[in-house]
């Protein structure tokens, strides 16, 4: 397993391609947008999005996310109110999954998250289901067989489908007739040539676009905060040193970009769970002709798989203590980290690097800034340790935590 090898894969990403011979009917159903375009169609909707997360756009949604994480601070305090010590036991996993929704909902879509709400729950059902239909995924004609699964699977995108294809339409409509001027994730997608070109009629690249930011822009950044959240509440050294960080920098204000820019213990910590666990374990490259690859031959029609969570955890790049969490192997920087060997891809690497990786990382920052200046947290005895992947590494019994409000 060659670091440079796998970045190589991931940087010729028009040699080494995106799987899309997926056997998993139900994968084939989540996976859309960017993540299932190739060649220029992917180009085209790549540059047409790639300003929506530009860093003058992402300074715009601060106030966004930080009303969304208000909203659960205070839910959190409410809970906490009966107890002398201002303490409550809480799983705090469907709370940060509802935030990122929320800041979703507001930032990306300038939707009203009360209407989506239930849209993030039938998604979060639907990869469940696809991982429940993996053993089965290579039968022939599994996707017509009469089960369970198949059938809530289809209820699921019917509902999907009837959903954000009237919210499309209204929001074009909206659009169209000068209603709506605030440049989001809509706006632009349905402003751009990409649009033009495959007319609004066409609506099934639109609805795959939107799919994807629903599902993928709360997921990735929920389990990154809960993951956070978990290893604080067990080294909680850490945690104090992020809290000093967090009261240094921003006092008792609200954080703005520049305070965020100013943060080095927070993004380590960030960096280091990201690096034990990765929002996807793996990364899949198909060749469809015989390539040279290094000193390998790779035959035409190869699978090629990078374990991202193996590399994230071998001795060779890492250090002997590569299992273990500590914050300042990145006091220094990614590359410092591995000794200028490219061995850190949390988000992929190369041109189809995840799109919203600032977005997902400025996000986190915020959230956990504002987390660590109003509770303190340890693990509650009931909280067992159960990586989980679904599409992404997530605690499978969730996250109970004890929550203590700051004096």
């Amino acid at each position: 397993m060659d670091p440079e090898l796998m970045k190589t894969v991931m940087t010729k990403h028009t040699t080494y391609k995106k799987n899309f011979k997926v056997t998993n009917h139900i994968v084939q159903i989540i996976v859309t947008g960017l993540l299932g375009l190739e060649g220029k169609l992917w180009s085209k909707s790549r540059t047409t999005l790639n300003p929506v997360f530009q860093l003058e756009k992402l300074k715009k949604m601060i106030p966004a996310i930080q009303v969304s994480c208000d909203e659960i601070l205070s839910e959190w305090k409410n809970l906490a109110l009966p107890k002398d010590d201002g303490s409550c036991v809480l799983d705090v996993f469907p709370y940060l999954e509802s935030l990122t929704s929320k800041v979703v909902s507001r930032t990306l879509f300038a939707t009203d998250y009360s209407k989506d709400k239930n849209l993030y729950v039938i998604l979060k059902e639907m990869a469940y289901l696809a991982n429940q239909t993996t053993r089965m995924a290579d039968l022939p004609g599994a996707k017509y067989l009469p089960t369970e699964t198949n059938r809530r699977a289809k209820q699921i995108m019917s509902e999907v489908r009837k959903r954000l294809t009237a919210l499309i339409k209204e929001r074009a409509k909206e659009i169209s007739s000068g209603q709506n001027v605030e440049e989001n994730f809509f706006h632009v997608l349905l402003n751009s040539e990409l649009a033009e070109a495959h007319g609004i009629k066409n609506m099934n690249d639109l609805f795959g676009q939107v799919k994807l930011f629903y599902f993928a822009g709360y997921e990735s950044t929920a389990n990154l905060l809960v993951w956070t959240m978990i290893l604080l509440g067990i080294h909680q050294d850490w945690q104090e040193r992020a809290r000093q960080e967090a009261f240094q920098v921003f006092g008792d204000c609200k954080p703005d970009y520049e305070g965020l820019s100013q943060l080095k213990v927070i993004p380590m910590i960030l960096n280091e769970v990201l690096r034990l666990y990765p929002p996807v374990v793996e990364l899949s490259r198909l060749v469809e002709e015989e390539t040279k690859l290094g000193e390998y031959t790779i035959p035409a029609d190869t699978l090629l798989m990078l374990p991202i969570v193996i590399l994230h955890r071998d001795p060779e790049y890492w250090g002997e203590d590569a299992n273990e969490f500590k914050p300042d192997r990145f006091a220094e920087g990614v590359l410092k980290a591995t000794n200028g060997r490219p061995a850190f891809f949390p988000f992929g690497w190369g041109p189809r690097v995840c799109i919203g990786q600032n977005y997902s990382l400025m996000e986190a920052k915020l959230v956990l800034s504002n987390i660590l200046r109003t509770f303190s947290f340890e693990l509650s005895p009931t909280y067992t340790h159960a990586p989980y992947v679904v599409f992404t590494v997530q605690p499978q019994h969730g996250a109970p935590l004890i929550l203590r409000r700051l004096k």
